[in-house]
């Protein structure tokens, strides 16, 4: 059984994410989320953490993972990635497999290391559904607050030295860049 718009939507406002009745936008969001999980959900409050989850302004990152994007080079690219969501007018339909590894390109990061950052800073998961859904899942706002709230926990606190070793005892390392940051950033 595949859960319906209509069934998601009655289930969102019951538990207070949605108005009634429900502006066409959110419908459209909630089309976009069934895109995205619809497979794995047997019923509609199957959704429920999900859903809390993307509306949530800001996510948890793993303490590992985290350290793996403690470089000035992610630093640099995640603020881009920003910019770059900020000036878009509309998140559906961006060409991410195209403008994530461009935009990584320019600070040395390949287009795997970028795509995982990006994720990670977004979600606080190494997987989930593409990126293309998450954008207008997420939405612009929540996006920046994310990528801020990341960005302001490597700046502050230890900086951005990474720890020299994992909790296994061996070599820690985290994202690799090919060359140095523009000066321009």
């Amino acid at each position: 059984m595949s859960v319906t718009v209509a069934e998601l939507a009655t289930a969102m406002q019951r538990w207070g994410f949605l108005e009634s009745p429900p502006p066409d936008a959110a419908m459209r969001w909630i089309a976009t989320f069934l895109e995205a999980y619809g497979d794995s959900l047997a019923s509609a409050d199957d959704a429920f953490s999900r859903v809390a989850a993307l509306r949530a302004e800001a996510c948890v990152i793993p303490a590992l993972e985290l350290e793996r994007l403690r470089t000035r080079n992610v630093l640099f690219f995640l603020d881009a990635i920003g910019q770059y969501i900020d000036h878009q007018p509309e998140l559906r339909g961006l060409p991410l497999d195209h403008d994530i590894p461009a935009i990584a390109s320019e600070f040395g990061i390949g287009a795997e290391d970028a795509r995982y950052a990006v994720r990670m800073a977004l979600t606080g998961a190494q997987e989930g559904p593409p990126l293309e859904l998450l954008f207008p899942l997420l939405g612009h706002d929540r996006m920046l607050i994310r990528i801020g709230a990341v960005n302001s926990r490597l700046l502050h606190g230890r900086g951005l030295e990474p720890i020299a070793f994992g909790p296994d005892g061996k070599p820690f390392e985290p994202i690799p860049s090919e060359k140095p940051p523009n000066e321009g950033h």
